[in-house]
């Protein structure tokens, strides 16, 4: 099921990622298809030899990136709203 009518916060175009999946694909149909797992071994590596751009990606990938805390100090009163009905 999408994402009900005026929902902002749908998923997002990712032209980045899309790029590089029919980039992977293109190799993949002339027989370069081992690509992706090149650049996971690759990946491996660099974290291995402890390249922190590369174990950060590591973590992120596996157990996602870490949640933002935000906070907020409110300094005015709250507000007060009845209604009555006629």
């Amino acid at each position: 099921m999408g994402a009900p009518l005026g929902n902002r916060n749908q998923s997002k175009t990712k032209p980045w990622a899309d790029a590089i999946r029919r980039a992977l694909a293109r190799r993949e149909k002339t027989g370069q298809g081992a690509d992706l797992n090149r650049l996971a071994e690759a990946l491996l590596d660099r974290a291995a030899e402890g390249d922190l751009t590369a174990l950060r990606e590591l973590g992120d990938r596996l157990d996602g990136k870490a949640a933002q805390s935000i906070s907020a100090e409110v300094t005015t009163p709250p507000v007060s709203i009845s209604i009555k009905n006629a």
